[in-house]
């Protein structure tokens, strides 16, 4: 699932630039190129949050949205081997967050269903303690 299209890369960088970094030549960007690059973020978020979320997620959270731009935006410069360090920064930024976020450390707003495991309730039982503190103060 796309998390983000062509219209919110163009809101960060100008369409001159993304024309430069999807076609050999000419004003206007390559939408193929620019779909692949959109859905390879879209397979690494979905790598993180498959750990944590049921997917496809039913609405795009817009954290998730900002994620997929700057990692889409990171992959069309890296593609031409001229990626300036903010993009770089942005990039690594996100794949962070994920990690949190596969890890349980952090969540993301509005993604819905937790996994399986998240939703399950652990109850744990155990025999009576056969050493205790009070038990133990004559030694």
């Amino acid at each position: 699932m796309a998390y983000c299209s062509q219209d919110d890369l163009l809101k960060m960088i100008p369409a001159l630039e993304l024309a430069q970094l999807t076609t050999e030549a000419g004003e206007t960007p390559d939408a193929v190129v620019v779909a692949e690059a959109i859905a390879k973020a879209a397979g690494e978020i979905d790598a993180y949050l498959a750990v944590r979320y049921i997917l496809p997620l039913s609405a795009t959270p817009p954290q998730v949205k900002n994620l997929a731009v700057d990692m889409a935006l990171y992959h069309l410069y890296s593609r031409r081997s001229v990626a300036p360090q903010v993009r770089r920064q942005k990039y690594e930024a996100a794949v962070d967050f994920l990690k949190e976020v596969a890890a349980g450390h952090m969540v993301v707003e509005g993604a819905g269903e937790p996994s399986g495991e998240e939703r399950q309730v652990g109850e744990f039982a155990g025999a009576a303690r056969v050493f205790q503190r009070d038990d133990l103060s004559d030694w």
